[in-house]
């Protein structure tokens, strides 16, 4: 199944999104379109069904990608944070820890960064030592707009991205020795709205979805309510109680998720727009155990 979202402009940070759907949410389309004069982009998802299966427990069962490398357009089994530029699309850092094994799987996280962010804040700041202990492989790319200088109303990711993002993933596997079946979505403010919107549009290709100081508004307005994700994706959730962003939406988020079927994890907490560590590692802990089907 391929679906194309067609939306005005993004999202900011600072809010949730105004933008309303400019088209039809489910019609199919080969490849994505690049970004029209008046903002139109397209988004599409991957081809799977969904099997029913849900969260499975035992990754160590799945094959991983293998050391070998030979169709891996960067740095095979590059180790620290190396920069890399996909061809066409998002410039991306890339973390993998010294103690990195080539000859076993890994599990990947895909990181979307918040307003004025390139993703490399976040990597080592919150996730950096996660991966350290976990043995993960972290990706972090950019969203293609330049800085907005704090304007509320500026965003850097457009819908166009998130089908760089997807194109990205496997370039990103066939460098390293990972599990296939676990990549684990995550966002930020405006990162979170986007990632949204690629979680349940392209929800196959993930294997759990942690977010924070965003909701789904975003992906709603574009068609893809919590109902439409292709399986019973687990979802984690970072949000505090004094978010510009208001908690009410998240917690309707979470009714609506858990009436589909998924599992929803909401980290409420008293404060304002803010993620911490401690946090990011309760996200991770809730989702490692997920296997997309």
């Amino acid at each position: 199944m391929t679906l194309t979202l067609a939306v005005a402009a993004g999202v900011a940070c600072s809010s949730a999104s105004t933008e309303e759907a400019a088209g039809p949410a489910h019609a199919p389309i080969a490849e994505p379109s690049p970004t029209s004069s008046d903002g139109d982009e397209d988004a599409r998802a991957p081809s799977h069904t969904d099997d029913g299966g849900g969260a499975k427990p035992d990754a160590g069962a799945l094959p991983s990608t293998g050391a070998d490398k030979p169709n891996c357009k960067y740095k095979a089994h590059a180790t620290g944070i190396t920069a890399g530029q996909q061809a066409g699309g998002l410039s991306f850092h890339v973390y993998a820890p010294a103690t990195y094994n080539p000859n076993v799987g890994h599990t990947v996280v895909i990181l979307m960064h918040g307003q004025d962010s390139d993703g490399v804040g976040e990597l080592t700041a919150l996730w950096q030592p996660i991966a350290d202990q976990e043995q993960l492989v972290l990706v972090a790319p950019s969203g293609s707009r330049p800085a907005t200088n704090g304007d509320p109303n500026g965003h850097n990711w457009t819908v166009a991205d998130l089908n760089d993002i997807q194109d990205l993933m496997p370039e990103i596997d066939d460098c390293y020795n990972v599990f296939v079946k676990k990549h684990i979505l995550w966002g930020f403010s405006e990162g979170g709205f986007y990632g949204y919107l690629l979680g349940i549009g392209a929800a196959n290709q993930f294997s759990g979805l942690a977010m924070g100081g965003a909701n789904t508004s975003f992906a709603r307005q574009n068609g893809y309510p919590p109902s439409a994700a292709q399986w019973k994706i687990p979802v984690s959730d970072v949000h505090g109680d004094q978010d510009q962003n208001p908690i009410s939406v998240t917690r309707q988020d979470k009714a609506d998720f858990e009436a589909a079927g998924h599992v929803f994890t909401l980290h409420e907490f008293s404060g304002g727009h803010s993620i911490s560590p401690d946090q990011v590692r309760a996200q991770y802990d809730d989702l490692k155990a997920s296997v997309s089907p």
